[in-house]
């Protein structure tokens, strides 16, 4: 073989690499602050609340879920894929990554929620939420009033943070599970392992990023990056 038709197959087998790679992508919805409130399935902000892009002096455009002193919650309810409503699906694995960054490390009842509606037993399977100034996973399971702890750490407030969370949907406890990851590194959960069984999808779940609860303060939580996707890569920091 001479050398120009070995630069031309090692050039070949990388383009075959590439067009691997792109193929195996499979990002669901990009939540780009530049794209407009579209990108969600609806707004439940309490008035004189908003969401808002704003710029934001490391990374741009950001969302901004403000929340004043005296209103419950702040929040966007599901997300929008080409101008619908998407439906995500019992069996399937998603990966939902985003960045947060919050102006008040304050309790609250989460800045993160994987919600449920229409015939529901769980309410929320899933949230994140500021305890003692620990952002913290946890999990609801049925019949539970609330809930279990699955990992924390400590956060400072205006700092930005990146979470991963993937998400094995099933209605049963025993084949649903929870991975997770901050600032890109896996993390073990309270069970020792990186991955949490349990019963992920009720009725209809949807994703909701901003601030609830903390009514007695006014909070600003901002996300950045806002993505949902089929592997971690899709959504990685």
């Amino acid at each position: 073989m001479t050398t120009r038709q070995g630069i031309i197959s090692v050039t070949a087998i990388l383009w075959l690499l590439l067009l691997a790679g792109s193929a195996d992508a499979q990002l669901i919805w990009d939540g780009d602050a530049s794209k407009g409130t579209s990108v969600f399935g609806n707004l439940n902000c309490d008035s004189p609340g908003s969401v808002t892009a704003v710029n934001d002096s490391t990374q741009g455009r950001v969302w901004r879920y403000s929340k004043p002193s005296g209103s419950n919650r702040c929040e966007n309810h599901g997300i929008s894929v080409n101008g619908n409503r998407y439906v995500f699906q019992n069996g399937n694995t998603y990966y939902l990554g985003w960045r947060s960054k919050l102006s008040s490390t304050v309790n609250n009842n989460a800045f993160f929620q994987w919600k449920s509606y229409g015939n529901h037993i769980q309410n929320f399977p899933v949230i994140i939420k500021m305890i003692s100034g620990k952002a913290t996973l946890m999990y609801r399971a049925p019949g539970e009033d609330c809930c279990r702890t699955l990992w924390s750490r400590s956060i400072s407030a205006n700092t930005w943070n990146h979470f991963v969370l993937g998400l094995h949907l099933s209605d049963s406890a025993s084949s649903g599970w929870i991975e997770f990851w901050f600032n890109g590194s896996q993390q073990t959960l309270s069970n020792g392992s990186t991955r949490y069984f349990g019963r992920t999808l009720d009725d209809i779940n949807e994703p909701k990023w901003g601030i609830y609860g903390a009514t007695d303060t006014s909070v600003n939580s901002y996300a950045d990056g806002l993505k949902v996707g089929r592997s971690f890569n899709d959504v990685r920091p």
